[in-house]
């Protein structure tokens, strides 16, 4: 009778995992979440921690001061709706120690972006989510790793996810960084 169980939970477990994963192009509505520098590691910059988190708070806000610029309903093609307070509540939790690296390899994992859906507080909102999650801002090659991913909000399962590189460049902190985010937006009609 145990191994009868424990067959039917394997078989249940690979049935789930089986399931074909959608296709942005048949997700039509979604919560854009904004960029989750939680997990981002910085390396070769000589600003403090304090005047990162400031840069990462106002690239966020660039989605609602630039909706033109910062187009979340044109990058996803879809109905979006803009919450970006889930990615800015967790700036504040971002330390000097976590913040800073020497390691020039650094790149999201899987496990971490699995992790760091399951901080974002989605509230009520029901359907598919997108967060950009940042990955290593490289001051010393002037480029940023971006993620984006796309997951279901009530199982938080990652639907797409996709990384992208892309050249830092522009006058101050924010806009410096903020570049390769509008970059990486411009490229999310590219994920399969």
């Amino acid at each position: 009778m145990k191994k009868m169980m424990v067959l039917m939970c394997l078989l249940l477990t690979v049935f789930a995992n089986a399931q074909e994963k959608k296709s942005l192009k048949e997700i039509g509505e979604l919560t854009f979440l904004g960029v989750d520098f939680s997990q981002a590691r910085v390396f070769g910059a000589d600003e403090t921690t304090e005047q990162f988190k400031e840069a990462f708070r106002g690239i966020n806000n660039l989605f609602l001061r630039e909706p033109k610029k910062y187009d979340t309903a044109k990058a996803f093609d879809a109905k979006v709706t803009n919450d970006l307070d889930p990615s800015i509540d967790l700036i504040d939790g971002i330390s000097k120690a976590d913040l800073f690296t020497q390691d020039e390899n650094y790149a999201l994992t899987e496990a971490q972006i699995a992790e760091g859906i399951r901080k974002l507080n989605t509230g009520d909102a029901k359907g598919y989510a997108a967060v950009i999650m940042a990955g290593l801002l490289n001051k010393g090659r002037n480029k940023g790793t971006f993620t984006v991913v796309v997951f279901d909000i009530a199982t938080k399962d990652v639907v797409l996810s996709e990384s992208f590189t892309e050249r830092a460049r522009g006058f101050g902190l924010r806009n410096f960084w903020a570049y390769p985010v509008y970059k990486t937006l411009g490229k999310v009609k590219k994920i399969k």
